[in-house]
């Protein structure tokens, strides 16, 4: 299969090239140029297997970007400017970056980096292996879409899946319910986001003890949704 990497740069020149390019070298490529909460959201969709992010774009605060790219998504980030200042290379590199590459930069180099960060990658979440999301009383495994609660598989559908693996993923993070549906119900444009409410009815319904007084999803009045972090989290990794 072949890898997908997607180049977020508002110059249509330089994203024309590195697309292009990319293609010839055998790579999905695909570029972009909005920033902010739809490029979050179109990340989320693509899950690409590298993100070439440019700090410069208009309008978009690029380090929080990466502090979002973070949250959900440990694929390797590449950051790049025409700015090389040690500040900016180091709050980028804190933010959640795994590179940052100073502008202009032949594309062999660039090339050289890309395969290096996939191949690191690679080593560190081999094909044969698993990653559940395991907490006390409940194991999700994204890679087989399987839920066990409480010692039973229980079945969701895909919207229900995807609202787990999201808050699953982000202990005590409060997520707008408009933000949710932005993430999940992207492609719908005028949808009602009362969907969001339901779907956490139906969830709770599925994964909680007892729905009325849960334990794992928090409604945080005003606000929105969070998962209970202080039920301690574990990554395990298993031989499929």
């Amino acid at each position: 299969m072949r890898e997908k990497i997607v180049i977020v740069d508002d110059d249509t020149e330089t994203r024309k090239f590195l697309v292009q390019s990319l293609l010839e070298y055998g790579y999905d490529s695909i570029g972009y140029a909005q920033c902010g909460q739809a490029l979050v959201s179109f990340i989320h969709s693509q899950d690409p297997d590298l993100i070439i992010l440019d700090l410069s774009v208009p309008g978009a605060d690029s380090l929080n970007l990466c502090t979002e790219l973070r949250n959900f998504s440990d694929k390797p980030v590449l950051c790049t400017s025409h700015h090389t200042e040690d500040d900016l290379r180091i709050e980028a590199l804190n933010r959640g970056a795994d590179e940052f590459i100073a502008k202009p930069s032949s594309f062999e180099v660039l090339l050289a980096r890309i395969r290096a960060h996939l191949r690191r990658y690679k080593r560190a979440f081999p094909v044969n292996q698993r990653h559940l999301i395991v907490y006390p009383g409940l194991q999700i495994d994204p890679t087989t879409h399987s839920v066990i609660a409480y010692g039973k598989e229980v079945s969701l559908s895909s919207k229900e899946f995807q609202l787990l693996i999201i808050l699953a993923k982000n202990p005590n993070r409060v997520f707008h319910t408009e933000t949710l549906y932005d993430l999940i119900w992207k492609d719908i444009k005028h949808g009602d986001v009362r969907t969001v409410m339901v779907h956490i009815y139906n969830l709770r319904q599925k994964i909680e003890k007892n729905p009325s007084e849960p334990i794992f999803i928090h409604t945080v009045r005003g606000a929105g949704y969070k998962f209970n972090g202080s039920v301690s989290l574990m990554i395990e990794s298993m031989d499929a």
